[in-house]
């Protein structure tokens, strides 16, 4: 029986893991180098298409696999968009210190201002030193929980000199920030670093300047920050943008939580004023046969 069991969960294991799996949209060896003079294919990577993007749902998850040229000076991409402009929340790319010195994979989340942004201008990358080899995309099973506009493994720590990429976070940009309706939530996952002394974080603007009821927040353990999305604070985004300051922790996830309006069941719920209500909210009187609301209770009279 033991082995019997063993096989089983084998098995299973095995299956999980089949499931979890990528799809690949393209694989190749494209050399990337924006030092290649106007007109070199490889300038540039615009294997995806517009078309291609339309036809992703917004959410989708998808991975950039890329591999060093070691003999380059340095190693940088930038997402773009065909006129070299920043696609929605990836403007950070754009900082002359950004860049990597291994081979990499990049997540890169298709939030619905990304994909407006692509219909409009087309989706490039761009850098140098550097080839893509391989783009994928989750399967729908496998994707991100709903809500989820960004994921990764980001560092946060404003120790870091001036420069420095990961001195804050500016993963969502004001586009995304436009987009989101008010009283929704956006929620940070924030994970400890626990070799790091202490552990902060701040919500604010470019300019460090903090959103509007927000201050620095200190933690010890992995948290979920939220922020409920007013009308104060999407007018101080649109002014002065969003970054996620402090010290101590990788952010590795961002979703919204959309806010969903009392029901009348679920309004009359709440009241305590005893009047007798119906499943349409309605007030009803003594002598209403069925089930009512009374004081946040469902009865039957």
């Amino acid at each position: 029986m033991k082995k019997i069991y063993s096989v089983l969960v084998l098995a299973f294991v095995a299956l999980a893991t089949l499931s979890a799996a990528e799809r690949d949209l393209w694989t190749g060896k494209w050399s990337v180098s924006w030092d290649k003079p106007d007109g070199d294919e490889h300038r540039e990577w615009k294997q995806l298409g517009q078309s291609d993007f339309a036809a992703m749902e917004a959410g989708s998850t998808l991975y950039f696999y890329f591999e060093v040229e070691t003999e380059a000076a340095y190693h940088k991409y930038n997402f773009d968009n065909y006129a070299w402009k920043a696609l929605p929340g990836h403007e950070a790319e754009h900082d002359p210190d950004f860049g990597f010195g291994e081979n990499t994979k990049v997540t890169f989340v298709l939030t619905q201002a990304v994909k407006d942004s692509i219909a409009a201008g087309g989706f490039a990358i761009h850098g140098h030193g550097f080839e893509v080899v391989k783009v994928s995309i989750l399967e729908d099973d496998d994707q991100p929980a709903e809500g989820v506009i960004w994921s990764g493994n980001w560092y946060v720590s404003w120790e870091l000199p001036n420069g420095d990429e990961h001195k804050e976070w500016k993963g969502i940009g004001q586009e995304d920030f436009a987009s989101f309706k008010l009283n929704d939530t956006l929620c940070l996952l924030l994970e400890i670093v626990p070799t790091d002394e202490y552990h902060s974080y701040k919500l604010d603007d470019y300019g460090w300047n903090a959103l509007p009821g927000q201050a620095q927040v200190d933690f010890s353990a992995d948290t979920e920050v939220r922020l409920v999305i007013t009308e104060a604070v999407k007018n101080a985004v649109a002014t002065g943008g969003f970054a996620l300051h402090g010290h101590g922790f990788n952010i590795v996830q961002a979703r919204v939580a959309a806010y969903n309006t009392p029901s009348a069941v679920e309004s009359v719920a709440i009241r305590n004023d005893g009047i007798r209500y119906n499943l349409l909210g309605q007030p009803v009187g003594e002598e209403y046969k069925g089930v009512v609301i009374l004081n946040g209770k469902k009865i039957l009279q």
